[in-house]
């Protein structure tokens, strides 16, 4: 990384300190001012870290043009900015899901976090103070004041690392560490290749505005979406996974439009193989939940006749109380038919016709709660003599 013309003021070790002053002062003032205040405090936090870059700046006697280097962007630069934030985001849902699968418990971090800023901010403020001011404060004390110390190291890598690390410890989140760091790793990788703080400022500013767009089209009114604690990760993280198939090779595209100089065509053939890892991946840890959430998928068939109309041979049990979906598709049939679930304990759960048409089919949303359910096809007259084809499904 280009070194500084006064490097010799800095050296990582006071990096390291530097951070940890930052750490104990957003512990020990910051935190409870949020706590106090709200959102005003939030404000108070960013504007302090930005104040504590500039004030080290002044009290080490380095130039700030350089510990905070501006330089004019290409438009190939900023375009290999979104791709790497629109690569990186869904990447961010895995790594939460992840983390909320190893610790359960720190699910309801999100939710508490929607709570404290999207219900006390409207769209526009919520750009202001969620995306903009991390953008350009956090961005200072992290890329600026605290990078600059590292400098001096030789491999960039180290650098990038520490960064991330740093990044993701300071948003004081089990749940978001990965993805915090993960974020911190890209906007240090960036700027340590270019010198350029302005292109993680976009960075950054990009990966909150979506995260703030996308709060405020999921809720109502202006309002957040609800807490995430009801969230079953283990059943989205497939999900997750294919909607994010394409993220390796967004973020390889990125990469070689912002640091063309270290671009390497090989690095798309492994996106490929990470996007189709992903998009495979996904389909199987969904099709694995789907058999794990099925309470029966069956298919029978009967002779209808005066003396027989009705079949009552399917059962199955519930072990606990739950919600279900239940699928009635009827083929190679014309008549009339219902359906019935009658659970022991007396409760009835469905009894219902099942339309004509050309497809045949009801669906219902049940509560079922722990019992012995049998289901009843019951057949009229004018489907005696039918050899109807049943598949029902309850999952």
């Amino acid at each position: 990384m280009e070194k500084l013309s006064d490097q010799g003021r800095l050296r990582p070790w006071m990096g390291f300190v530097l951070f940890g002053v930052v750490m104990a002062f957003f512990i020990l003032v910051c935190a409870p001012l949020q706590q106090n205040l709200g959102i005003p405090g939030l404000v108070i936090t960013e504007l302090a870290f930005l104040a504590m870059a500039v004030i080290y700046c002044l009290i080490r006697k380095v130039k700030i043009k350089e510990v905070f280097p501006v330089k004019k962007v290409k438009v190939r630069e900023v375009i290999g900015c979104i791709l790497l934030v629109l690569g990186i985001f869904p990447v961010s849902l895995m790594l939460v899901a992840l983390t909320a699968i190893i610790f359960p418990q720190a699910a309801s971090e999100v939710g508490e976090l929607n709570s404290f800023i999207f219900g006390n901010l409207n769209f526009p403020l919520a750009v202001l103070i969620v995306a903009l001011l991390p953008a350009i404060c956090e961005e200072a004390i992290h890329r600026g004041a605290i990078l600059s110390n590292f400098r001096g190291i030789k491999h960039d890598w180290v650098i990038v690392l520490i960064m991330g690390i740093f990044f993701g410890i300071n948003h004081m989140s089990v749940l978001r560490f990965l993805t915090t760091m993960t974020l911190g790793l890209f906007l240090s990788y960036v700027v340590v290749k270019k010198n350029n703080i302005i292109l993680s400022m976009i960075m950054h500013f990009t990966n909150n505005f979506i995260s703030v767009a996308i709060s405020y089209a999921l809720g109502q009114n202006g309002a957040a979406v609800s807490s995430s604690a009801t969230v079953d990760y283990s059943a989205v993280i497939g999900t997750y996974m294919v909607i994010g198939f394409a993220s390796p090779i967004l973020i390889t595209l990125g990469l070689m439009l912002v640091y063309p100089e270290g671009h390497k065509k090989i690095r798309f053939l492994y996106a490929g193989v990470m996007a189709a890892a992903l998009l495979v991946g996904g389909f199987m840890i969904n099709a694995g939940n789907a058999k794990k959430n099925m309470i029966l998928s069956t298919t029978i068939g009967y002779l209808v006749t005066a003396d027989d109309k009705d079949n009552s041979m399917i059962d199955f049990t519930v072990g606990e109380d739950r919600d279900a979906t239940v699928v009635v598709t009827i083929m190679n049939a014309e008549g009339d038919y219902k359906v019935r679930i009658d659970g022991d304990k007396g409760s009835n759960i469905i009894n219902a016709p099942v339309p004509k048409g050309m497809v045949r089919m009801i669906t219902y949303n049940v509560s079922l709660q722990a019992d012995h359910y049998i289901i009843t096809v019951e057949a009229e007259n004018n489907a005696v003599g039918e050899k109807p084809q049943i598949q029902i499904t309850i999952g």
